[in-house]
């Protein structure tokens, strides 16, 4: 039997992502990923956003590139994809994520969805670290505590201002008010 074209893309993501693990974690990436598309399935997301969900790092953090992605699942997934990866050409952290926001204010709604779900997920696996450690567990090499504050308080303003009220928004503004206020 076949693969349903759920299960082709979660089987990918964890062939692309084999063998890479998480900054902060040991468990592997793949892990961020497919939390990030239930999350959005879990919610009632049409299949093309929660299957863009899934694939959302692969531009970015693999091997695999547009093209790729655009001629295994389509165009439209694979401009879903590019438009979630941050220009790893710029090195300096603020531009980076400036740049980002930048292009996320002229995002479609169900981009701007997955990337809520990104980041959501991205604290909620931190939560164990910050109810240990606290603030300081947000310090790493590349980035500070101040900086973190800044970029997910910038996406909480752009989110809050797109976005629908929904369970996914809500959580993401109460745990960005419990770490960066």
């Amino acid at each position: 039997m076949k693969y349903t074209k759920e299960e082709e893309i979660i089987h990918f993501v964890f062939l692309a992502f084999n063998g890479m693990k998480r900054k902060k974690e040991n468990i592997d990436l793949s892990f961020h990923s497919i939390m990030v598309g239930n999350m959005l399935k879990n919610i009632g997301c049409d299949n093309q956003t929660v299957y863009i969900g899934y694939l959302h790092d692969i531009i970015e953090d693999t091997k695999y590139d547009y093209e790729f992605l655009s001629t295994k699942y389509g165009r439209e997934i694979a401009d879903g994809v590019l438009m979630l990866s941050e220009d790893k050409d710029i090195l300096d952290y603020v531009q980076r994520k400036e740049k980002f926001i930048i292009k996320l204010k002229n995002t479609p709604e169900n981009i701007l969805m997955i990337e809520l779900a990104d980041k959501l997920q991205n604290l909620i696996s931190d939560y164990d670290s910050y109810l240990k450690i606290g603030k300081d567990f947000l310090n790493t090499e590349a980035n500070n505590y101040n900086e973190l504050k800044w970029f997910y308080i910038s996406l909480q303003e752009l989110f809050n201002k797109r976005l629908n009220k929904n369970d996914l928004l809500d959580r993401y503004n109460e745990i960005v008010e419990e770490y960066f206020n």
